[in-house]
């Protein structure tokens, strides 16, 4: 089975996109506070250098750092696994 970079990462993008706004609103449980957290982080750090985003800006920032976050270490992960069983397989 191959597996297509240009197919994969928009739809791992989008699944993530809305993974990740589900979980904003559930942040006392450890697994949306988990996937979250990209996006926690760049928000405090707007927040810290007066640059934070108020309202709309803030959902959309804390749901696109992590959703972007997260697909680039899927797709990181991915890419190394297809590399790793093509390099093993004879």
């Amino acid at each position: 089975m191959q597996v297509r970079i240009r197919v994969a990462a928009p739809l791992l993008f989008t699944l993530l996109v809305l993974a990740s706004s589900r979980a904003l609103n559930h942040m006392d449980q450890p697994l949306a506070l988990l996937l979250i957290v990209p996006g926690y982080v760049v928000q405090a750090w707007l927040f810290e250098t007066h640059r934070a985003l108020g309202g709309t800006g803030y959902v959309v920032t804390m749901v696109g750092v992590s959703a972007l976050v997260w697909t680039l270490i899927l797709l990181g992960l991915l890419v190394a696994t297809t590399k790793l069983l093509r390099l093993l397989s004879p």
